[in-house]
């Protein structure tokens, strides 16, 4: 984000810290639950929220206007920090060609990457990236722009979309949905990649 600092607008805490973002926050209980698994699931480690600035500063870089439930729920707990690859136990909807993750790691990075990839997704798909399967984008995870109401977290192969776009077919009929809710993604994560290599494993 160039010479803006990221870090600076990322509030870090400990698990009783993040507890107490997810119990003062407004979020549907069942997301609230879906956090709290995710935070006793990982006690030992540090949780991060991002603040609006960050969020405004996405929004700009990448000329989106971000859903209210996603701002709501990034600004409650976004990720582990320090920044980590995370492991997905399973997707809560059927659908998608990769009905189970694996033992796949997922990069959770908001934004498009570039300009022909916000082409594909923002302007053909209408959906915003946040993540995908480390070091391949053989299974990309994003939310949706187009009905901003949805919550749904939305799964896709890359590829799958550029075949799409080639044959002139609807690439919206290429996306999945597999959770159901971005706070439904943090409470499938069962496993954190910290940066140093060491992974930490869910204690249930």
């Amino acid at each position: 984000m160039s010479d803006f600092e990221e870090n600076q607008h990322r509030i870090t805490g400990d698990a009783t810290i993040a507890t107490s973002w997810i119990e003062e926050s407004r979020l549907p209980e069942e997301e609230k639950n879906a956090l709290r698994r995710f935070v006793g699931r990982f006690p030992s480690l540090r949780f991060a929220r991002d603040d609006n600035a960050l969020l405004n500063r996405y929004e700009a870089v990448d000329q989106v206007m971000l859903p209210a439930w996603f701002r709501a729920s990034r600004s409650t707990l976004a990720t582990i920090d320090p920044y980590s690859l995370l492991r997905i136990n399973d997707f809560r909807f059927g659908g998608s060609p990769r009905e189970t993750p694996g033992q796949e790691y997922y990069e959770i990075s908001l934004g498009y990457i570039n300009e022909e990839i916000r082409e594909l997704l923002f302007d053909q798909a209408h959906v915003y990236l946040i993540g995908q399967w480390f070091g391949t984008d053989r299974s990309c995870l994003a939310i949706d722009l187009e009905n901003p109401e949805d919550r749904r977290i939305f799964e896709f192969a890359m590829e799958d979309l550029y075949d799409d776009e080639d044959e002139s077919r609807p690439l919206r009929e290429s996306l999945a949905p597999v959770l159901a809710s971005y706070a439904d993604l943090l409470g499938h994560i069962v496993e954190v990649r910290l940066p140093d290599g060491d992974v930490v494993t869910a204690t249930s």
